[in-house]
């Protein structure tokens, strides 16, 4: 067993430990007690003028504190009980806190759109704010989409070549093939526009997925200890690359708040980084 399961087998068992060898010196202490004033008081009394025996003070005193230990006992009896059940519950969170962390730490691992997203947003590092700016920013298209058809309509030829609008010139007199391609041209339009609302709603899903744990964990309905060595590496790279993009988020909503878990997490853990469980040489 190593060093640190020692100390925290050690940890468990001193305090039920330190319960009961409490309870032995008291009651070897009482019996002492008995047996002294069994022997030396206890058979000291006093006859008085009429004839009637009275027993001495310290003796009945004595008779009155040992009739009193059944209910020490029943006491520290009860108090040892409501220990002993406070310590099993919290042994019991602590359970359910490390395996709902694994099972978290599991559905991480598996889950697609985070990790690809995840992996976009580490690709993009610096950049990553005007990358987002540009995928919140649809008024070219818009204008683009506006425009198409009056431009078509009129019989131009400027859009030869353009990614989005893929036009045969020489359809143009074919209305309904004119109304195809204007229709065509548009939804391509929509579909960019659709695809950027998506990675934009991907970058937000990561931040939130990652502002919830970081709540969980300051909560304490994960274990934190066991997240940081599993994904210390990964949460500190994802809160630099994001950092500069949550204040950009926050300027623009006016709202400070915005992830601020996950800031507070980032912060104490750089403070606090993870250590090597392997012994120095």
């Amino acid at each position: 067993m190593d060093k640190s399961n020692r100390k925290l087998m050690l940890n468990k068992i001193t305090p039920v430990t330190g319960i009961v060898i409490g309870v032995i010196v008291l009651l070897v202490v009482i019996l002492s007690i008995y047996y002294y004033y069994n022997i030396n008081y206890l058979s000291m009394t006093t006859i008085t003028p009429e004839g009637v025996i009275v027993q001495n003070l310290q003796s009945s005193m004595f008779k009155i504190l040992v009739g009193m230990l059944p209910s020490a006992a029943l006491s520290i009896t009860a108090l040892i009980g409501v220990y002993l059940t406070y310590h099993s519950i919290q042994s019991s969170k602590s359970s359910s806190r490390k395996q709902l962390t694994i099972q978290l730490v599991t559905d991480v691992n598996e889950n697609k759109r985070l990790q690809d997203t995840k992996n976009l947003i580490f690709l993009k590092g610096n950049e990553l704010p005007q990358y987002y700016s540009q995928l919140n920013d649809h008024t070219h298209k818009q204008q683009l989409e506006d425009d198409i058809e009056r431009d078509v309509r009129n019989n131009k030829d400027m859009f030869v070549g353009n990614s989005l609008i893929r036009l045969n010139i020489g359809f143009l007199r074919n209305s309904k093939k004119l109304e195809n391609d204007v229709k065509e041209a548009k939804e391509r339009i929509k579909d960019s526009i659709l695809k950027d609302e998506m990675l934009k709603d991907d970058i937000h899903y990561v931040l939130n997925y990652y502002e919830q744990i970081s709540l969980g964990i300051r909560i304490e309905a994960f274990e934190e200890d066991l997240f940081k060595n599993l994904h210390y590496s990964s949460f500190m790279k994802l809160w630099k690359c994001a950092h500069p993009l949550i204040l950009q988020i926050r300027t623009i909503s006016g709202k400070d708040t915005i992830y601020q878990e996950i800031e507070i997490l980032a912060a104490k853990w750089k403070n606090e980084p993870i250590k090597s469980h392997f012994p120095m040489k």
